[in-house]
């Protein structure tokens, strides 16, 4: 687990020897009662293997401990049966877009 200086924000990385597999960061107020949950991600060929599920609990874990009450993921549908059983709810949904710019 890499931290910044700051102490509010944490990257976990799972590796096999120098390849990373999986990824995800943390981040939290120092003293606050929120944190988030960002960039989570595996390569598609560890999928299925409980790495990601790894992460998101322990970066929940990390938190708790840092005396975080509410942990929030803004994750895809692919994520939502792993966050389920970690005990996740679904607060609401986003709608994403994609913004091409107009041709000259």
């Amino acid at each position: 687990m890499l931290t910044d200086r700051a102490g509010s924000s944490a990257v976990l990385v799972v590796l096999d020897g120098d390849r990373p597999l999986s990824a995800g960061r943390l981040e939290w107020d120092e003293g606050g009662e929120f944190a988030g949950l960002w960039g989570g991600g595996t390569v598609p060929a560890a999928r299925g293997l409980g790495l990601y599920r790894a992460l998101v609990a322990e970066r929940a874990r990390i938190a708790a401990a840092r005396g975080v009450r509410w942990v929030q993921v803004d994750a895809t549908d692919r994520s939502r049966p792993i966050l389920d059983r970690l005990g996740f709810r679904t607060l609401s949904t986003t709608t994403p877009y994609v913004w091409t710019p107009p041709a000259n």
